[in-house]
Protein backbone atom coordinates (compact mmCIF):
# COMPACT_ATOMS: atom_id res chain seq x y z
CA UNK A 1 0.00 0.00 0.00
CA UNK A 2 1.24 3.59 -1.11
CA UNK A 3 2.23 5.83 1.49
CA UNK A 4 -0.59 8.33 0.42
CA UNK A 5 -3.28 5.25 0.52
CA UNK A 6 -1.83 4.33 4.18
CA UNK A 7 -2.16 8.44 5.12
CA UNK A 8 -6.05 8.14 3.75
CA UNK A 9 -7.15 5.13 5.97
CA UNK A 10 -5.40 5.96 9.27
CA UNK A 11 -6.82 9.11 8.97
CA UNK A 12 -10.16 7.71 7.88
CA UNK A 13 -10.31 5.35 10.88
CA UNK A 14 -9.00 7.87 13.71
CA UNK A 15 -11.99 10.26 12.41
CA UNK A 16 -14.43 6.97 13.15
CA UNK A 17 -12.55 6.80 16.48
CA UNK A 18 -11.24 3.59 15.92
CA UNK A 19 -7.48 4.00 15.88
CA UNK A 20 -5.27 1.25 17.74
CA UNK A 21 -2.10 2.86 19.53
CA UNK A 22 0.24 1.58 16.49
CA UNK A 23 -2.49 3.32 14.28
CA UNK A 24 -1.45 6.24 16.11
CA UNK A 25 1.88 6.46 15.86
CA UNK A 26 2.32 5.54 12.28
CA UNK A 27 -0.07 8.40 11.49
CA UNK A 28 2.22 11.02 13.14
CA UNK A 29 4.76 9.52 11.29
CA UNK A 30 3.05 9.72 8.02
CA UNK A 31 1.61 13.75 9.03
CA UNK A 32 5.21 14.58 9.74
CA UNK A 33 6.66 13.34 6.34
CA UNK A 34 3.91 14.08 3.83
CA UNK A 35 3.77 16.14 0.90
CA UNK A 36 1.69 19.93 0.77
CA UNK A 37 -0.05 18.36 -1.92
CA UNK A 38 -1.04 15.28 0.03
CA UNK A 39 -2.13 17.17 3.27
CA UNK A 40 -4.19 19.42 1.25
CA UNK A 41 -6.04 16.84 -0.92
CA UNK A 42 -6.71 15.35 2.29
CA UNK A 43 -8.69 18.39 3.92
CA UNK A 44 -9.86 19.11 0.51
CA UNK A 45 -11.79 15.27 0.47
CA UNK A 46 -13.62 16.02 3.61
CA UNK A 47 -14.56 20.04 3.01
CA UNK A 48 -16.37 18.52 -0.03
CA UNK A 49 -18.04 15.23 1.93
CA UNK A 50 -21.51 16.15 2.27
CA UNK A 51 -22.17 14.11 4.65
CA UNK A 52 -19.33 15.29 6.59
CA UNK A 53 -19.30 19.18 6.70
CA UNK A 54 -22.59 21.43 6.69
CA UNK A 55 -24.22 22.65 3.77
CA UNK A 56 -21.56 24.27 1.99
CA UNK A 57 -21.24 28.38 2.11
CA UNK A 58 -18.07 30.64 1.03
CA UNK A 59 -16.86 30.33 4.91
CA UNK A 60 -15.68 26.62 3.88
CA UNK A 61 -12.92 27.90 1.61
CA UNK A 62 -12.43 30.69 4.21
CA UNK A 63 -11.85 28.44 6.95
CA UNK A 64 -10.14 25.72 4.36
CA UNK A 65 -7.65 28.55 3.87
CA UNK A 66 -6.94 29.57 7.52
CA UNK A 67 -6.67 26.22 8.35
CA UNK A 68 -4.43 24.49 5.82
CA UNK A 69 -1.87 27.92 6.20
CA UNK A 70 -1.95 27.31 9.63
CA UNK A 71 -1.04 23.30 9.19
CA UNK A 72 1.92 24.19 7.07
CA UNK A 73 3.31 26.18 9.48
CA UNK A 74 3.06 23.38 11.58
CA UNK A 75 4.91 21.05 9.90
CA UNK A 76 8.17 23.02 9.06
CA UNK A 77 10.31 21.84 10.54
CA UNK A 78 10.02 18.65 12.14
CA UNK A 79 9.25 19.30 16.05
CA UNK A 80 8.57 17.45 18.97
CA UNK A 81 5.89 14.89 19.19
CA UNK A 82 3.56 17.30 20.77
CA UNK A 83 3.88 19.09 17.59
CA UNK A 84 2.99 16.71 15.66
CA UNK A 85 -0.26 16.03 17.72
CA UNK A 86 -1.25 19.77 17.11
CA UNK A 87 -1.21 19.18 13.45
CA UNK A 88 -3.62 16.03 13.15
CA UNK A 89 -6.02 17.82 15.02
CA UNK A 90 -5.77 20.61 12.74
CA UNK A 91 -6.50 18.25 10.12
CA UNK A 92 -8.77 15.79 11.54
CA UNK A 93 -10.94 19.34 13.03
CA UNK A 94 -11.66 20.46 9.44
CA UNK A 95 -14.18 18.17 9.02
CA UNK A 96 -15.26 18.78 12.49
CA UNK A 97 -15.31 22.04 13.26
CA UNK A 98 -17.32 22.54 10.07
CA UNK A 99 -20.05 19.65 11.43
CA UNK A 100 -21.64 18.48 14.16
CA UNK A 101 -18.49 18.29 16.84
CA UNK A 102 -14.69 19.03 17.38
CA UNK A 103 -11.14 16.92 17.86
CA UNK A 104 -9.49 17.34 21.26
CA UNK A 105 -6.74 15.43 22.31
CA UNK A 106 -4.99 14.60 26.51
CA UNK A 107 -1.65 14.02 26.87
CA UNK A 108 -1.00 10.56 28.19
CA UNK A 109 -4.42 9.10 26.54
CA UNK A 110 -3.94 9.91 22.81
CA UNK A 111 -5.38 7.03 21.86
CA UNK A 112 -8.57 7.48 22.85
CA UNK A 113 -9.84 10.95 21.49
CA UNK A 114 -13.32 12.71 22.50
CA UNK A 115 -15.43 13.47 20.24
CA UNK A 116 -17.81 16.56 21.23
CA UNK A 117 -21.48 17.20 20.21
CA UNK A 118 -22.54 20.92 19.84
CA UNK A 119 -25.14 22.31 22.25
CA UNK A 120 -28.28 23.74 20.87
CA UNK A 121 -29.28 26.08 23.50
CA UNK A 122 -27.99 29.02 25.06
CA UNK A 123 -24.92 28.98 22.37
CA UNK A 124 -22.88 31.37 22.36
CA UNK A 125 -20.83 32.28 18.79
CA UNK A 126 -16.87 33.13 18.54
CA UNK A 127 -15.47 36.40 18.51
CA UNK A 128 -14.19 37.99 15.10
CA UNK A 129 -12.47 40.99 13.11
CA UNK A 130 -13.11 43.54 15.15
CA UNK A 131 -11.50 46.96 16.48
CA UNK A 132 -11.76 50.85 16.53
CA UNK A 133 -9.00 52.78 15.35
CA UNK A 134 -8.52 56.51 17.03
CA UNK A 135 -6.76 58.97 14.69
CA UNK A 136 -4.51 61.65 16.33
CA UNK A 137 -7.61 64.13 16.65
CA UNK A 138 -9.69 61.91 18.50
CA UNK A 139 -11.87 60.66 15.84
CA UNK A 140 -12.85 56.85 16.32
CA UNK A 141 -13.44 54.27 13.35
CA UNK A 142 -15.34 51.40 13.74
CA UNK A 143 -13.06 48.61 11.76
CA UNK A 144 -15.53 46.39 11.26
CA UNK A 145 -17.92 48.16 8.93
CA UNK A 146 -15.74 49.87 6.51
CA UNK A 147 -15.53 48.80 3.20
CA UNK A 148 -12.23 48.04 1.56
CA UNK A 149 -10.19 51.31 0.33
CA UNK A 150 -9.04 54.64 2.27
CA UNK A 151 -10.47 54.77 5.62
CA UNK A 152 -8.24 58.00 6.58
CA UNK A 153 -5.55 60.17 6.53
CA UNK A 154 -2.57 60.62 9.03
CA UNK A 155 1.19 62.20 9.08
CA UNK A 156 1.37 61.91 5.08
CA UNK A 157 0.29 58.62 4.81
CA UNK A 158 -3.33 57.51 3.77
CA UNK A 159 -4.32 54.54 6.22
CA UNK A 160 -5.90 51.56 4.17
CA UNK A 161 -8.11 49.09 5.19
CA UNK A 162 -7.33 45.83 2.69
CA UNK A 163 -9.56 43.25 1.18
CA UNK A 164 -8.70 40.72 3.84
CA UNK A 165 -9.39 43.18 6.21
CA UNK A 166 -6.47 44.43 8.12
CA UNK A 167 -4.84 47.80 8.76
CA UNK A 168 -1.91 49.49 6.63
CA UNK A 169 -0.47 53.11 6.53
CA UNK A 170 0.91 53.49 3.01
CA UNK A 171 3.10 57.15 2.47
CA UNK A 172 1.34 59.73 0.07
CA UNK A 173 4.53 61.56 0.12
CA UNK A 174 8.42 61.73 0.94
CA UNK A 175 8.40 65.24 2.36
CA UNK A 176 9.61 65.67 5.60
CA UNK A 177 8.29 66.92 8.83
CA UNK A 178 9.89 68.70 11.70
CA UNK A 179 6.68 67.81 13.88
CA UNK A 180 6.42 65.18 16.18
CA UNK A 181 4.47 62.58 14.20
CA UNK A 182 0.85 61.78 15.84
CA UNK A 183 0.14 58.60 17.60
CA UNK A 184 -2.64 56.64 16.86
CA UNK A 185 -4.72 54.09 18.66
CA UNK A 186 -5.90 50.53 17.64
CA UNK A 187 -8.22 49.27 20.18
CA UNK A 188 -9.78 45.68 19.67
CA UNK A 189 -13.21 44.59 21.92
CA UNK A 190 -14.09 41.72 24.12
CA UNK A 191 -14.66 39.10 21.42
CA UNK A 192 -12.50 41.08 18.90
CA UNK A 193 -8.76 40.81 17.43
CA UNK A 194 -7.28 42.37 14.34
CA UNK A 195 -4.22 42.14 12.29
CA UNK A 196 -2.14 45.79 11.09
CA UNK A 197 1.10 46.94 9.30
CA UNK A 198 2.22 49.73 10.83
CA UNK A 199 4.19 52.48 8.77
CA UNK A 200 7.44 51.11 8.94
CA UNK A 201 6.27 47.71 7.44
CA UNK A 202 6.10 45.83 11.23
CA UNK A 203 3.13 43.36 11.06
CA UNK A 204 1.31 43.26 14.39
CA UNK A 205 -1.75 41.04 14.96
CA UNK A 206 -3.85 42.11 18.21
CA UNK A 207 -5.88 40.17 20.50
CA UNK A 208 -9.17 40.41 22.66
CA UNK A 209 -9.63 42.90 24.59
CA UNK A 210 -6.09 45.16 23.89
CA UNK A 211 -4.84 48.29 23.11
CA UNK A 212 -1.86 49.12 21.09
CA UNK A 213 -0.60 52.96 20.41
CA UNK A 214 1.66 53.96 18.21
CA UNK A 215 3.44 56.77 15.58
CA UNK A 216 1.51 57.11 12.40
CA UNK A 217 4.98 58.02 10.79
CA UNK A 218 8.62 56.52 11.89
CA UNK A 219 10.70 58.74 10.01
CA UNK A 220 11.68 61.63 11.91
CA UNK A 221 12.01 59.31 15.00
CA UNK A 222 15.41 57.89 16.49
CA UNK A 223 13.44 54.94 18.10
CA UNK A 224 9.88 52.93 17.01
CA UNK A 225 8.63 52.77 20.49
CA UNK A 226 4.92 51.71 20.41
CA UNK A 227 3.31 50.92 24.01
CA UNK A 228 0.57 48.10 24.40
CA UNK A 229 -2.05 47.25 27.03
CA UNK A 230 -3.32 43.32 26.50
CA UNK A 231 -1.53 41.17 24.31
CA UNK A 232 0.00 41.73 20.63
CA UNK A 233 2.00 39.74 18.04
CA UNK A 234 4.68 41.13 16.91
CA UNK A 235 6.59 40.56 13.23
CA UNK A 236 9.43 43.67 13.20
CA UNK A 237 10.66 45.67 10.40
CA UNK A 238 14.46 45.06 10.50
CA UNK A 239 16.08 48.91 10.99
CA UNK A 240 19.08 48.61 12.81
CA UNK A 241 19.29 52.28 13.03
CA UNK A 242 15.94 52.84 14.74
CA UNK A 243 15.09 50.19 17.38
CA UNK A 244 11.75 48.80 17.61
CA UNK A 245 10.68 49.29 21.62
CA UNK A 246 7.19 47.91 22.85
CA UNK A 247 6.21 49.53 26.04
CA UNK A 248 4.03 47.74 28.78
CA UNK A 249 2.79 48.62 32.22
CA UNK A 250 6.01 46.46 33.74
CA UNK A 251 8.23 45.29 30.84
CA UNK A 252 10.21 47.48 28.13
CA UNK A 253 11.10 44.73 24.95
CA UNK A 254 13.64 46.44 22.73
CA UNK A 255 14.15 44.93 19.02
CA UNK A 256 15.84 45.54 16.03
CA UNK A 257 13.62 42.36 14.07
CA UNK A 258 12.65 39.78 15.25
CA UNK A 259 9.06 37.53 15.89
CA UNK A 260 7.56 37.80 19.67
CA UNK A 261 4.80 37.49 21.75
CA UNK A 262 3.92 39.98 24.67
CA UNK A 263 0.87 38.84 26.70
CA UNK A 264 0.20 42.01 29.12
CA UNK A 265 -3.45 42.16 30.40
CA UNK A 266 -3.82 43.90 33.43
CA UNK A 267 -5.56 41.32 35.09
CA UNK A 268 -3.20 38.64 34.51
CA UNK A 269 -0.55 39.54 36.98
CA UNK A 270 2.54 40.46 34.90
CA UNK A 271 3.98 40.80 31.75
CA UNK A 272 4.85 37.40 29.69
CA UNK A 273 7.00 37.97 26.46
CA UNK A 274 8.24 35.53 24.30
CA UNK A 275 10.71 35.08 21.85
CA UNK A 276 9.99 33.05 18.46
CA UNK A 277 12.91 34.36 16.30
CA UNK A 278 15.71 36.43 16.68
CA UNK A 279 17.13 38.29 20.41
CA UNK A 280 15.39 40.94 22.42
CA UNK A 281 16.74 42.85 25.32
CA UNK A 282 13.72 43.08 28.15
CA UNK A 283 13.58 45.09 31.03
CA UNK A 284 12.06 45.45 34.11
CA UNK A 285 11.71 48.13 37.01
CA UNK A 286 14.63 46.11 38.96
CA UNK A 287 16.52 44.12 35.89
CA UNK A 288 17.65 43.47 32.55
CA UNK A 289 18.12 40.37 30.41
CA UNK A 290 18.53 39.14 26.72
CA UNK A 291 15.68 36.58 25.65
CA UNK A 292 16.89 33.46 22.96
CA UNK A 293 14.43 31.99 20.84
CA UNK A 294 12.31 29.48 23.02
CA UNK A 295 12.61 31.50 26.31
CA UNK A 296 9.94 33.52 27.92
CA UNK A 297 10.80 36.51 30.27
CA UNK A 298 8.02 37.26 33.19
CA UNK A 299 7.74 40.38 35.36
CA UNK A 300 7.87 39.80 38.83
CA UNK A 301 5.69 42.01 41.50
CA UNK A 302 9.17 42.97 42.53
CA UNK A 303 10.30 44.27 39.10
CA UNK A 304 12.75 41.48 39.01
CA UNK A 305 12.48 39.22 35.42
CA UNK A 306 11.93 35.62 35.29
CA UNK A 307 13.21 33.46 32.35
CA UNK A 308 11.73 30.16 31.43
CA UNK A 309 12.49 28.11 28.35
CA UNK A 310 8.73 27.30 27.10
CA UNK A 311 6.84 25.98 24.37
CA UNK A 312 6.40 29.10 21.94
CA UNK A 313 3.25 27.25 19.58
CA UNK A 314 0.88 27.71 23.09
CA UNK A 315 2.21 31.35 23.73
CA UNK A 316 1.19 32.21 19.86
CA UNK A 317 -1.69 29.39 19.96
CA UNK A 318 -4.18 32.43 19.26
CA UNK A 319 -2.56 34.24 16.52
CA UNK A 320 -3.26 30.67 14.81
CA UNK A 321 -6.93 30.79 15.48
CA UNK A 322 -6.16 27.93 18.25
CA UNK A 323 -7.09 27.59 21.96
CA UNK A 324 -4.21 25.57 23.02
CA UNK A 325 -3.39 24.69 27.12
CA UNK A 326 -0.76 22.41 28.72
CA UNK A 327 -1.92 21.83 32.16
CA UNK A 328 -3.72 24.85 32.42
CA UNK A 329 -6.32 26.01 35.68
CA UNK A 330 -9.68 26.17 34.79
CA UNK A 331 -9.92 29.71 36.12
CA UNK A 332 -7.12 31.10 33.71
CA UNK A 333 -8.07 29.02 31.34
CA UNK A 334 -11.60 30.38 31.55
CA UNK A 335 -10.57 34.22 31.73
CA UNK A 336 -9.00 33.23 28.30
CA UNK A 337 -12.28 32.02 27.46
CA UNK A 338 -14.49 34.99 28.52
CA UNK A 339 -12.35 37.74 26.46
CA UNK A 340 -12.70 36.09 23.15
CA UNK A 341 -16.89 34.63 23.94
CA UNK A 342 -17.16 37.92 25.57
CA UNK A 343 -18.93 36.64 28.42
CA UNK A 344 -19.07 36.68 32.23
CA UNK A 345 -17.66 33.32 34.19
CA UNK A 346 -19.29 32.85 37.00
CA UNK A 347 -17.89 30.05 39.56
CA UNK A 348 -19.86 28.32 42.40
CA UNK A 349 -18.30 26.61 45.55
CA UNK A 350 -15.64 24.37 45.40
CA UNK A 351 -14.82 24.50 41.75
CA UNK A 352 -12.08 21.62 41.88
CA UNK A 353 -8.16 22.77 40.87
CA UNK A 354 -9.30 20.98 37.36
CA UNK A 355 -6.30 21.23 34.66
CA UNK A 356 -6.75 21.50 31.09
CA UNK A 357 -4.25 19.81 28.22
CA UNK A 358 -5.92 20.16 24.62
CA UNK A 359 -6.18 22.47 21.52
CA UNK A 360 -9.54 23.64 20.26
CA UNK A 361 -10.44 25.81 17.22
CA UNK A 362 -11.33 29.41 18.27
CA UNK A 363 -13.69 28.99 15.39
CA UNK A 364 -15.84 26.90 17.03
CA UNK A 365 -19.08 28.30 19.31
CA UNK A 366 -18.12 28.02 23.22
CA UNK A 367 -20.66 25.01 23.95
CA UNK A 368 -17.74 22.87 21.90
CA UNK A 369 -15.05 24.29 23.82
CA UNK A 370 -17.35 23.83 27.46
CA UNK A 371 -18.28 20.41 26.01
CA UNK A 372 -14.61 19.64 25.72
CA UNK A 373 -13.62 21.13 29.03
CA UNK A 374 -16.57 18.74 30.73
CA UNK A 375 -14.94 15.62 29.47
CA UNK A 376 -13.17 15.62 32.72
CA UNK A 377 -15.95 14.59 34.60
CA UNK A 378 -14.69 16.90 37.11
CA UNK A 379 -16.21 20.33 36.79
CA UNK A 380 -19.24 21.84 34.90
CA UNK A 381 -20.86 24.23 32.56
CA UNK A 382 -24.17 26.31 32.45
CA UNK A 383 -24.82 28.82 29.77
CA UNK A 384 -27.19 31.73 30.09
CA UNK A 385 -27.36 34.36 28.06
CA UNK A 386 -23.78 36.11 27.99
CA UNK A 387 -22.74 33.99 31.67
CA UNK A 388 -21.25 30.93 31.82
CA UNK A 389 -21.45 29.07 34.97
CA UNK A 390 -19.18 26.93 36.18
CA UNK A 391 -19.66 23.93 39.24
CA UNK A 392 -18.64 20.81 40.62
Amino acid sequence: MGVRDNLNKLYERFLRNESKPEDIRRLAELFGTADDQTLQDLVRKQLDDPSAITPYSVENDERYDRIFNNLKQQIEPAKPARTLWTKISAVASVVLLLGAGSYYFFRGSISHPVIAEHKIHNDVKPGGNKAFLILSNGESITLNGQHSGIIGKEAGSNILKTADGQIKYVKRHNNHSDKASPFNTLQTPVGGYYKMVLADGTKVWLNAASQLRYPADFRNLKQRKVELAGEAYFEVAKDAAHPFIVQTDDQEIKVLGTHFNVNAYHDDGGSKTTLLEGSIHAAGKNAQAIIKPGQQVISSSTGKLNIDQVDTELAVAWKNDQFMFESEPVRPLMKTVARWYDVEVIYGANVPDVRFNGAISKFENISAVLKILESTGKIHFEVSGRKVYVTK
